[in-house]
């Protein structure tokens, strides 16, 4: 691992030298963040640490930190390491990446104001607006550094697909060990999340986003975290969207299951025909929204082969009814952050290109280069307020509504991998 950071920071350093140079400044601090506390109340929220910081360095707790770069030198850390006997504070060590930095240890936030002599030179990339113009920044979040380093985010080196690995092997140590234990009759949404949380030795606030499981109709909730403790009386069906986090690297992966071998059963299955049949055709230089596109053309077959509208499967497309099934995008960029930065981003200007207007919820507009991890997550849904829009259409007559009625006890059906382009083809990161 040491070699392959080696190599990331060795090309961070190259494109922090370019950034700089094109916003003609001398360097750029980012601030890892800092505690934030709850209104009215001297608790602080869970901390999360800014991913550009976490970009360069791998540690995810480091609250209070600063870190600088000019692309030249060797970037120089300033880590926040308090003497304090309320609370813990790792204490620095050595890892794989610590000789990478130059390093300065802080017992004070305010100890890193004599190190800013460079503010009005410098840009400043953090949360903490206010404080950064206190300190004399002048650039600060400056769009054309943002926009550069988010869309090259979108292109993942060796050093985090290898992170991105091992964060899919916590997950998935978690999906198997719910698959073999959610048909107990004693486990509620509340105790299958300790269980996942116990099999990848995480905790609520070390997960990547909030886990999602759903019982029967809460699945149609697309992210339902309520967690309830009670056991339902009947099971139908379970939707498990449950992730995990390597030095900040997120897996994001969803599995449904069926309590009986019916039709529902048979639907999981054809929506696992569609995520593959997807999968297997992402190519280098097609436009994700084309596979998009696809997925509803596909998800149109399923509505009508499983008799739910009584339309053609081209009709039943091109009158939008699959957007009624499937509300939300395909996939996204995954990273250090779950909807990893970049995914509208044409070039490194920033150039924007946004969803159509049929397809609001698509989170990528890019086309597929090598080396993007995304999700691939097709779902389908029994959604209320949505097939509610069609009671009242001229539309309304095709729909099976004595067949919905039924289904709506199962919620919806989600399935989700975390995949790499490849040059040529694909490695789905959940089945390496």
């Amino acid at each position: 691992m040491q070699e392959l950071f080696q190599q990331h920071l060795q090309h961070l350093q190259q494109l922090s030298q370019d950034a700089i140079f094109r916003s003609h400044l001398e360097g750029i601090w980012i601030h890892a963040g800092q505690e934030e506390y709850y209104f009215l109340d001297d608790q602080t929220k869970p901390f999360k640490i800014n991913p550009l910081f976490n970009y360069f360095v791998p540690n995810t707790t480091a609250e209070g930190s600063w870190l600088y770069i000019d692309g030249t030198n060797k970037p120089h850390l300033y880590l926040y390491s308090p003497q304090d006997y309320w609370h813990y504070t790792a204490p620095p060590q050595d890892d794989f990446w610590t000789t990478a930095f130059e390093w300065t240890i802080l017992s004070h936030k305010q100890d890193i104001i004599p190190f800013l002599k460079n503010t009005t030179r410098c840009a400043y990339l953090g949360a903490h607006d206010n404080w950064a113009s206190e300190l004399g920044f002048h650039q600060i979040n400056p769009q054309k550094i943002l926009n550069f380093f988010h869309y090259h985010r979108s292109i993942k080196t060796d050093y985090e697909i290898a992170c991105m690995k091992q964060a899919q092997s916590i997950a998935y140590m978690g999906h198997q060990h719910i698959q073999q234990c959610y048909l107990q009759a004693e486990h509620s949404e509340y105790t299958l999340n300790l269980a996942y949380l116990q099999a990848t030795k995480q905790t609520d606030i070390s997960v990547p986003y909030s886990n999602i499981i759903a019982f029967n109709q809460h699945a149609a909730t697309l992210h339902y975290t309520q967690l309830s403790h009670e056991i339902p009386a009947q099971k139908h069906s379970l939707l498990i969207d449950a992730g995990a986090s390597y030095l900040g690297y997120a897996a994001d992966i969803t599995r449904t299951y069926s309590f009986e071998n019916n039709e529902f059963a048979a639907m999981i299955q054809a929506m696992d025909q569609v995520k593959h049949h997807i999968i297997a055709s992402l190519q280098v230089g097609y436009n994700f929204l084309s596979y998009h596109t696809h997925m509803h053309q596909m998800i149109s077959n399923i509505i009508h082969d499983f008799d739910l509208v009584h339309l053609s499967a081209d009709a039943i497309f091109e009158e939008g009814i699959s957007r009624t099934f499937c509300p939300h995008g395909l996939g996204h960029l995954l990273g250090l952050q779950v909807h990893d930065t970049g995914g509208f981003l044409q070039n490194i200007r920033g150039s924007h290109k946004a969803p159509p207007d049929i397809y609001p919820s698509l989170r990528c507009t890019r086309d597929l280069q090598p080396n993007m991890v995304l999700t691939i997550e097709p779902g389908f849904y029994f959604i209320d307020m949505l097939l509610d829009h069609w009671k009242n259409h001229a539309l309304s007559r095709y729909f099976n509504w004595e067949k919905l009625a039924k289904l709506r006890v199962y919620g919806g059906i989600r399935t989700e991998d975390n995949v790499r382009i490849l040059p040529n083809g694909v490695e789905n990161l959940y089945e390496a």
